[in-house]
C-alpha cells in the first residue's frame, strides 16, 4: 500500500521514540510525511516499512527497496551490508505490524475527531459508506475505503487523518477472535455500530458465541461515554439493550428507532418523530444500514436535512445489492460476501418480483455447517419457487441434491468457469426476467456480467 494522503511530519528520532524501535542508522534526522508497504512500488527517496504477514514477509524485499533507492526502511530484520548514500535512516523493531499500530494510535489522538467504528457479520461495508456520506456532507471525514479493515489496511488509512478531519469511520473487518479488539484499540471509537450477529466464517469462529463475542470486542475499547448502535432485531444483538448507552433500530416495535417499509419507502420513527426516507437502493434491509446512519448523525448533530439527503443520493456499493437496470426487468447483483442470513436476505428480495431466477453460489467458510446452512437455503428456495434456478460450486451441490427432485428447471455446475457460458446466455436471452445473482466472493459471480454494458 501507498500512503499518499498521509502527512506524519515527525522526525526519525520521533517515530523511533513513539514505535520503540531501535535506530540502526540515521543520517539527516529527516521528517517523515508518509511510507509505502509494498516493495514492488517504492520509488526513489521514499520509505519502506517492510510488513510481515502469514504468507509473505517484507523483510525479504529490503535489499531491492535499498537498490530502488529508497530513503528510510523500517524492518524486524538487520542486514549485515553496508548501506548507500541513498539510504538516510534504517529503524529495526521486533515487530512491524505491531509498531504500525502503535503509530497509528498515537497519530489519531494528535487530533480532536469524533470516531465511529462498525464491526458485524453483513452490511458493515453498505453502512460505513452510508455514514462517510452523512458525516462528509457536513465537515470533513476520514474513512477506509473499499475493503481496507482488516489489521494491515485499518492503520493505514488511520495514518491518513489530518488535521482537518472532524469525523473518522472505520469498518473493523475480522475472521479470529481478539482481531476487533486489536483493531478498535487503535480507534477507541466514540460510536460502535453493530450491525447484525449471523453465520460467518464458521469454519475459523466455530459458534456463534464466538461470533457475537468477536464482533462485540469493540464495546471494551470504546471511549468514555461512548454510545453503541445495534439492530435490536436481532436476537444475540438485543442482549445489550440492557446498556444505557445503546441505541437500537429495527422493524419491532420495542427499538428506540422502528422502521416501518411502505411503497413510497419507510418511516424512521425516532425519539416520537416520523422521518420520511427513499432510499435509490429499495431494498428491504437496506434500511437498517441507512438508520444506523440515521442516528449516527443524529448523535453527531447533522443536520437532519443533510443526513436524509446523504441517504437518500446514496447510490450503493458495487457487487452489494446492486441493482441494474434492464430495459424490462432487473439484476440484483450480490457477490461480494455470502452468509446464510444475506442469502436469506438477497433471496427474500427477489422472490417480490413476478417472475424471477435465482443464480446462486458457494456460501464459503462455513465448515463442518456447510451442509446445515446450504439445505437451509435450499428450504428457503423451494418456498419461494423460482422460475429458474442455477446452482454453482461444491457447496452448493447440498442445496442441489436436496432441490433437484423438487423444482422445476433447476441446473447445477461445478464451478464458477463451467457455468459461465451457459449462465451468460440464458441472462441475455431473458431480458424480461428478474435474476438475482448471488455468492461468496471467491466465486467471481461478476463474470456472468459484462458490467460496462449494464
Amino acid at each position: 500500500m501507498r500512503g499518499e494522503n498521509m502527512n506524519l511530519n515527525i522526525s526519525v528520532k520521533e517515530l523511533a521514540k513513539i514505535i520503540e524501535a531501535k535506530i540502526i542508522l540515521n543520517r539527516k534526522n529527516e521528517k517523515i510525511k508518509s511510507f509505502v508497504t509494498d516493495s514492488r512500488k517504492i520509488k526513489h527517496g521514499e520509505i519502506f516499512w517492510a510488513l510481515k504477514g502469514k504468507n509473505f514477509d517484507g523483510n525479504d524485499f529490503i535489499e531491492e527497496t535499498i537498490k530502488k533507492e529508497a530513503s528510510g526502511i523500517i524492518s524486524s530484520r538487520i542486514l549485515n551490508i553496508s548501506f548507500p548514500d541513498t539510504l538516510s535512516f534504517y529503524l529495526y523493531t521486533e515487530n512491524t505490524l505491531e509498531s504500525l499500530f502503535k503509530l497509528a494510535r498515537w497519530h489519531l489522538k494528535r487530533f480532536n475527531i469524533k470516531k465511529v467504528s462498525i464491526t458485524g457479520s453483513n452490511g458493515k461495508t453498505t453502512t460505513k459508506e452510508m455514514i462517510k456520506d452523512i458525516l462528509s456532507s457536513h465537515k470533513p471525514t476520514v474513512y477506509n475505503p473499499g475493503n481496507l479493515n482488516n489489521e494491515y489496511g485499518l492503520p493505514i488509512c488511520v495514518l491518513e487523518s489530518q488535521k482537518k478531519h472532524k469525523f473518522a469511520v472505520f469498518e473493523i473487518g475480522s475472521s479470529a477472535r481478539g482481531e476487533v479488539r486489536k483493531l478498535a484499540s487503535i480507534i477507541n471509537p466514540d460510536i460502535a455500530v453493530i450491525t447484525i450477529i449471523s453465520p460467518e466464517h464458521l469454519e475459523f469462529f466455530k459458534t456463534m458465541k464466538n461470533i457475537f463475542e468477536t464482533e462485540t470486542e469493540v464495546i471494551d475499547q470504546m471511549n468514555k461515554n461512548g454510545r453503541i448502535i445495534i439492530n435490536g432485531d436481532n436476537k444475540y444483538l438485543k442482549k445489550l439493550k440492557k446498556f444505557k448507552n445503546t441505541i437500537s433500530f429495527g422493524f419491532k416495535p420495542d427499538n428506540d428507532l422502528i422502521i416501518s417499509i411502505d411503497k413510497e419507502g419507510a418511516i424512521f420513527k425516532y425519539k416520537n418523530r416520523n422521518h420520511r426516507i427513499k432510499l435509490k437502493n429499495n431494498i428491504k434491509h437496506n434500511y437498517l444500514n441507512a438508520a444506523a446512519g440515521f442516528i449516527t448523525g443524529k448523535i453527531l448533530k447533522i443536520p437532519e436535512t443533510k443526513i436524509i439527503n446523504s441517504l437518500e443520493i446514496f447510490e450503493g456499493v458495487p457487487l452489494r445489492m446492486q441493482i441494474i437496470k434492464r430495459k424490462n426487468s432487473e439484476i440484483i447483483l450480490d457477490a461480494y460476501n455470502a452468509n446464510p442470513q444475506s442469502m436469506e436476505c438477497a433471496i427474500e428480495e427477489i422472490s417480490k418480483k413476478k417472475n424471477f431466477a435465482m443464480i446462486l453460489g458457494d456460501m464459503k467458510e462455513l465448515g463442518k455447517y456447510s451442509k446445515k446452512y446450504h439445505i437451509i437455503i435450499a428450504r428457503k428456495i423451494l418456498n419461494k419457487n423460482p422460475d429458474y434456478l442455477f446452482l454453482i460450486g461444491q457447496e452448493m451441490k447440498y442445496a442441489y441434491d436436496f432441490l433437484k427432485n423438487k423444482l422445476k428447471n433447476v441446473k447445477y455446475y461445478g464451478d464458477t468457469q463451467d457455468a459461465l457460458l451457459e449462465v451468460k446466455k440464458f441472462i441475455k436471452d431473458n431480458d424480461d426476467l428478474n435474476i438475482l445473482i448471488k455468492a461468496s466472493r471467491s466465486m467471481k459471480f461478476e463474470e456472468f456480467l459484462d458490467l460496462k454494458k449494464h
